[in-house]
């Protein structure tokens, strides 16, 4: 911690994007609107749909390559921050909200997240949702010393509503999701997750890194669902727009 703050007193903190100096997170206000995105992506095989917050690209594409592949927690720091300063922002707090409470409805998009509109819908679930990472292989969490998506969502989860309950595992060593084609992606994840809590009739918000093809998310999806799992959806903290469309 003391090292953190003489870090931060003999550098101070600047916009990843524009440089410009900045007192947390990792981007400016003005910058954090132009990788802003709050879309929804599509439903997956068992995977009831989801929403990705930012855009997969330049500097935030950048910083999650360090973070996977250079075990950069302070960079992780970073976009954890970005995501309590963005659930600060009361338009964002009523899509996450609905979208966690509401079982099986997903937001609506518009160009900006300001527009964004949630249907409704009857309650399938019983309790809170329970908020869960996509479980990390053992060995690479254990090379890196920390885990992504708990570091980005768990304080999350009580904000709105729901339990931060790690109700996955990885039942065995996968290779690196990066890189493979969409068919040794699903053969690379077949039958690798399993539940490890009670999760019948709940509904399970799944929270990761990454949304690229889908593939992790589905995955941790069908073992969620075969469990008893009422509704799984997903949230991801960036995704590819080429992969909304």
């Amino acid at each position: 911690m003391i090292l953190d703050l003489l870090d931060e007193i003999l550098f101070p903190r600047c916009c990843a994007c524009c440089s410009v100096e900045i007192e947390s997170g990792f981007l400016c206000r003005d910058c954090r609107r132009g990788f802003l995105q709050m879309r929804s992506f599509p439903a997956i095989d068992f995977l009831d749909g989801g929403v990705s917050v930012f855009s997969y690209e330049r500097e935030i594409k950048q910083a999650i390559h360090e973070i996977k592949f250079a075990s950069d927690q302070r960079r992780l720091k970073q976009l954890a921050g970005e995501v309590e300063m963005l659930m600060q922002d009361v338009s964002v707090q009523n899509i996450i909200m609905k979208f966690s409470t509401d079982a099986g409805n997903l937001p609506l998009h518009d160009e900006h997240y300001n527009n964004c509109t949630v249907t409704s819908g009857p309650q399938r679930s019983s309790g809170c949702p329970i908020w869960c990472g996509v479980p990390t292989d053992p060995s690479r969490l254990r090379k890196r010393g920390f885990d992504i998506p708990s570091t980005l969502f768990s304080e999350r989860a009580k904000e709105f509503g729901g339990i931060w309950k790690p109700v996955l595992c990885r039942t065995r060593k996968t290779l690196p999701m990066y890189g493979l084609k969409p068919e040794e992606r699903v053969r690379n994840l077949k039958d690798c997750f399993a539940v490890t809590g009670d999760v019948g009739g709940k509904s399970v918000i799944l929270v990761d890194d990454i949304f690229t093809t889908g593939t992790t998310f589905s995955a941790a999806a069908a073992a969620l669902k075969k469990a008893g799992a009422s509704s799984v959806k997903g949230l991801a903290f960036c995704s590819s727009l080429e992969n909304l469309r």
